[in-house]
């Protein structure tokens, strides 16, 4: 009677979670949503906390004529966009794919950015398709354990909650502003370092080629940004997209923007009207009668 209460229990909890998730007015769990089960725009911008704060998806869409979706989220990395690809490529194949490529997908620098990110991701086990299940499933014994809903949910339980109770949401087809200006300090990290990831440089290398395989156009870009990386960050991203043949935009150093920080929220994301301007010129990159 108790193992049958817990199975009940567990199979309740499902119906419950998926609802609340279906239903998120807020927050993370409303943007994965979106980004899992609902985007049918033409143009999708992946990436970090990068790709959310610094891309205005009204201006693209003004300048492109092409309707426009910010799929970035913040605290992920590539391991976290190229399962929202294969969920998207599930759905539908939209025409441009706008990669905005984080330092961090390319170094390792673990958690959300990291491994960590697969079991965020097991809410979806089951979903999407067999390629989704096998891509997450890192352990022999995930794909026993996503069986249990308590489980999967484990982690998102405060994000739906709390996705469910506050109702107001600053995000903007995927974009959120930030507020304010950077006082010019820059955040010292103790213990800052850059070890190359093979893995993660790989799923970059599968990211592209997955889209491509749907003759879905990708433009890699690299923010601006007053963060100290090594130059081989900047190697291996025109090696990317060379051996891809794709258009790769470098806005790190740009003048346009470090020449004034008034445009930056802190040393690494614009603030909103430094976003502004960055969508202006990144749309008229990809402006399609320009392609």
């Amino acid at each position: 009677m108790f193992l049958l209460l817990i199975v009940l229990i567990d199979l309740l909890s499902g119906f419950v979670f998926d609802a609340m998730y279906a239903n998120s007015k807020s927050g993370v769990a409303y943007q994965e949503n979106q980004v899992f089960n609902k985007t049918k725009d033409s143009i999708l911008i992946f990436g970090s906390s990068r790709a959310a704060f610094h891309y205005r998806p009204d201006l693209i869409t003004e300048q492109t004529g092409l309707s426009c979706y910010n799929v970035g989220r913040e605290g992920m990395g590539i391991y976290f966009h190229y399962a929202a690809l294969l969920a998207t490529l599930e759905r539908y194949q939209p025409k441009i794919i706008v990669l905005d490529l984080d330092f961090r997908d390319v170094y390792n620098r673990g958690g959300s950015f990291g491994e960590d990110v697969f079991s965020d991701l097991a809410p979806f086990y089951g979903k999407i398709n067999a390629e989704f299940d096998s891509y997450i499933c890192r352990n022999w014994y995930d794909p026993l354990l996503y069986q249990s809903n308590l489980i999967k949910y484990n982690k998102k339980f405060f994000n739906i909650l709390t996705a469910n109770i506050v109702k107001n949401n600053d995000n903007f087809k995927g974009y959120i502003p930030l507020k304010g200006t950077w006082d010019g300090k820059d955040k010292v990290l103790k213990g800052d370092t850059f070890t190359l990831s093979p893995e993660l440089i790989n799923t970059v290398h599968r990211f592209i080629a997955k889209a491509q395989s749907h003759h879905i156009e990708v433009i890699l870009v690299v923010s601006p940004s007053f963060k100290k990386i090594k130059p081989e960050f900047f190697n291996i991203a025109n090696q990317i997209a060379n051996k891809h043949n794709v258009k790769l935009l470098n806005y790190f150093d740009s003048k346009d923007f470090i020449t004034n920080k008034s445009l930056f929220h802190d040393s690494e994301h614009l603030n909103e009207e430094g976003a502004v301007l960055f969508s202006r010129q990144v749309a008229s990159q990809i402006i399609p009668e320009k392609r």
